[in-house]
């Protein structure tokens, strides 16, 4: 029997796009589209083969009554557990002491990108899109369309877009009614140097988060630590989002070799492995200037049937992206427009 409810598009299924499905699940008929070939965003994780790395988010927190009540199945399930490092802070000169951090850390189980793969699998009447970027967004409200190349999808009577600033303005008119919102936020970029280490390379460390005060290192964590995490020991390292917006489009390999040199003047931990040897450019990975605030931290063109939610609609946290889809699908089931009154 085909379903009655409205048929809603989501492109983009990190954390703001996921919320965003499971608050509509009950409401719409569901699309999931993404460019990548996995879900969750920049809750991400890479896998070689004897090591993994969290790339993207390292850690999140819930400090709202609403994060933490949906997060709590996930806990249940083993999907979700807390984790609580050792803290140092590094001078510029290597010296660094401990950084007391007691405030409760939070990370997916068996890597961050677990959410999306817990989240569908109880989701199996979802329509998902893997490894499919959108082009283009046709139509109106109530009957738009989602084009890649030669393929279109649809009809939807509403379209999320769960992307990045940028990424959203390629997609929607000119004359969208938030359109200034979109030209006025700002996000920067960051770069992640990941490094495997081999058996013997391991080094001894007396700590397994790092901050920095430094032009170029933002963080540094141990991966192979965190709860539930298989194989060898890693090391990812991220940098200041200033720094990395100012070299954006150079060379990935000149970006390694920047960040490996400053990571061991600083630290003395080697960065010759024989691992696995990466780096990965992020260019939307903190928000500078928002485009809305956390009372309503989402876009909305309901004459357009267009929406965009994320992070930066209010902040650049993980849990900022899960407020910005929930809001949004209030709006929309509390909205006369696609399912009466």
């Amino acid at each position: 029997m085909q379903s009655t409810k409205p048929q809603l598009a989501i492109v983009g299924t990190g954390m703001s796009g996921l919320a965003c499905a499971d608050s509509l699940g009950e409401y719409f008929e569901i699309s999931l589209f993404d460019k990548s070939r996995g879900l969750s965003g920049r809750l991400s994780t890479r896998r070689a083969d004897a090591h993994a790395f969290d790339h993207g988010a390292q850690y999140f927190r819930a400090g709202t009554e609403l994060f933490a009540k949906w997060l709590k199945s996930f806990e249940t399930d083993g999907h979700l557990q807390a984790w609580t490092p050792r803290h140092v802070h590094f001078a510029p000169d290597g010296s660094h002491k401990v950084r007391r951090d007691e405030s409760s850390k939070l990370v997916f189980v068996s890597g961050m990108s677990a959410v999306g793969k817990a989240l569908l699998a109880n989701r199996p009447e979802w329509k998902l899109h893997l490894d499919c970027a959108v082009d283009l967004v046709s139509g109106h409200s109530g009957e738009m369309y989602l084009h890649r190349g030669a393929e279109r999808f649809g009809p939807f009577a509403h379209v999320v877009l769960a992307m990045p600033p940028r990424q959203v303005q390629a997609l929607v008119p000119p004359n969208i009614a938030f359109a200034d919102a979109l030209d006025g936020t700002k996000m920067l970029g960051c770069h992640t140097l990941m490094l495997g280490y081999g058996e013997q390379e391991a080094p001894a460390m007396d700590w397994e988060c790092a901050h920095f005060d430094d032009e170029i290192l933002g963080f540094a964590g141990v991966n192979s630590c965190k709860p539930g995490r298989s194989g060898g020991f890693a090391i990812i390292v991220q940098t200041q989002n200033q720094w990395s917006e100012a070299h954006i489009d150079d060379e990935l390999d000149t970006i390694s070799a920047v960040i490996k040199q400053r990571f061991e003047s600083v630290t003395g931990i080697t960065t010759n492995v024989s691992g696995y040897d990466r780096v990965h450019r992020w260019r939307y990975a903190s928000t500078q200037k928002p485009a809305a605030d956390p009372a309503q931290p989402y876009l909305l063109d309901e004459a357009k049937g267009l929406s965009a939610i994320g992070d930066w609609c209010s902040g650049s946290k993980v849990e900022s992206a899960f407020l910005s889809g929930t809001a949004l699908a209030a709006k929309l089931v509390d909205s006369d427009t696609y399912l009466g009154d």
